[in-house]
C-alpha cells in the first residue's frame, strides 16, 4: 500500500501561497516522516521540471497527484514530471443539472490526459453529499461520465453523513485514492451548496499568479482567507489515527479498496495538529503502516 501525503499539510493554506518551506525542503521532510509519494499544489509547479525530477529523484519519493484545476496545461506539466492524476481538489455546484456541467468538465480532460498517461479526477468535501433527486451531488457527478475518478476525502464524507466504504463499492473501480483523515462527527452536507453560476466565495485566481505577487501581498492574501476559514465549522481537530474518538473504519475501507481492479494510493491529509507538526504527521504514517495491511 502506497502512503503518500500532500505538500498541503506543510502549511494548509499558506502552502497555496507558496509560504513556507521550500518544495525541496518539503519533499525531505516528507521522506523523513516515512512517506513514499507525494501530492502537490499548482505553486508547487512553479520549479522547473528538471529541478522537481532531480529532489524527487534523491529523495526517493513518487509524484501521485496534484491538486488543481484540469487544464491542459497542468496535464502535461504533470506529465513532465512523472505525475499520474490531476485532482480537482473542489469547485461549487448545487444540483443534478449542475454536477453534469463539471462532469463534462473532468470527462473532456479525462479524455486529454489519456494521450500523456494523466488520469483526471474530483475530491470531496462535505457539500458534495448534499442530495438532490435522491441522491448525493457527488453520485451525480461519477453518474455524468464514465472516464474520470474520485478522490475520497473519507474524513469529509464521513463528517457530511456518507460511509466511505460504502461509497467505495457502489463506485468500485472510480477510487483513484482516498485521503486519509480522522473524524469523530457527523453534521451532514450543511445547507444547500453555492451554485457554479453564482458569485464565489472567494477569488482563486491569485493561485494561478503567485510567482508574480510579493511576498507582503501573499501574506495579506493569507490572512484574508484565514478569518474566512475560522467562521467554517470541519472535522475535528484530528486527533492521532486510530483514537477511540474517531468514527472512522479504516480497516473497513482498505477492505473495500481491495475490491477494485488496481491500488488505489492513500493521502494523509492534516489541518489540525494535537503536538509538534513533524511528530503527529509521522505517527499517522507509522499507524498506517501498522494497522492498515
Amino acid at each position: 500500500m502506497q502512503i503518500g501525503i500532500g505538500t498541503y499539510s506543510f502549511g494548509g493554506l499558506a502552502s497555496y501561497l507558496g509560504l513556507g518551506p521550500t518544495l525541496l525542503e518539503k519533499f525531505q521532510t516528507i521522506k523523513k516522516l516515512g512517506f513514499d509519494s507525494v501530492e502537490l499544489l499548482p505553486v508547487d509547479l512553479d520549479n522547473d521540471p528538471e529541478d522537481i525530477k532531480k529532489w524527487l529523484q534523491e529523495t526517493g519519493l513518487t509524484v501521485t497527484s496534484i491538486h488543481a484545476e484540469p487544464t491542459e496545461d497542468i496535464i502535461k506539466k504533470m506529465a513532465a514530471i512523472g505525475g499520474k492524476v490531476v485532482i480537482w481538489a473542489s469547485t461549487p455546484f448545487n444540483s443534478k443539472e449542475e454536477a453534469y456541467e463539471v462532469g463534462e468538465i473532468l470527462e473532456k480532460m479525462a479524455e486529454f490526459g489519456e494521450q500523456y498517461g494523466v488520469k483526471v479526477a474530483y475530491h470531496n468535501h462535505s457539500s458534495e453529499f448534499y442530495f438532490d433527486q435522491g441522491k448525493a451531488l457527488l453520485e451525480h457527478l461519477l453518474d455524468s461520465g464514465k472516464k474520470f475518478y474520485v478522490q475520497l476525502d473519507c474524513g469529509w464524507a464521513q463528517f457530511g453523513g456518507m460511509y466511505p466504504p460504502y461509497f467505495i463499492r457502489k463506485y468500485r473501480n472510480r477510487i483513484i485514492a482516498i485521503h486519509v483523515k480522522e473524524n469523530n462527527k457527523v453534521m451532514g452536507p450543511g445547507p444547500k451548496p453555492a451554485s457554479r453560476h453564482g458569485a464565489p466565495a472567494f477569488d482563486t485566481s491569485m493561485f494561478e499568479k503567485v510567482k508574480q505577487m510579493p511576498l507582503e501581498e501573499r501574506q495579506k492574501v493569507f490572512d484574508d482567507m484565514q478569518k474566512n476559514m475560522e467562521a467554517m465549522e470541519g472535522p475535528n481537530t484530528q486527533g492521532k489515527m486510530g483514537d477511540p474518538d474517531s468514527n472512522m473504519d479504516w480497516k473497513a475501507i482498505k477492505e473495500a479498496l481491495d475490491e477494485q481492479d488496481f491500488d488505489a494510493f492513500w493521502v494523509v491529509e492534516r489541518e489540525a495538529f494535537y503536538a509538534d507538526h513533524d511528530q503527529c504527521i509521522a505517527d499517522d504514517c507509522a499507524w498506517l503502516r501498522a494497522n492498515i495491511k
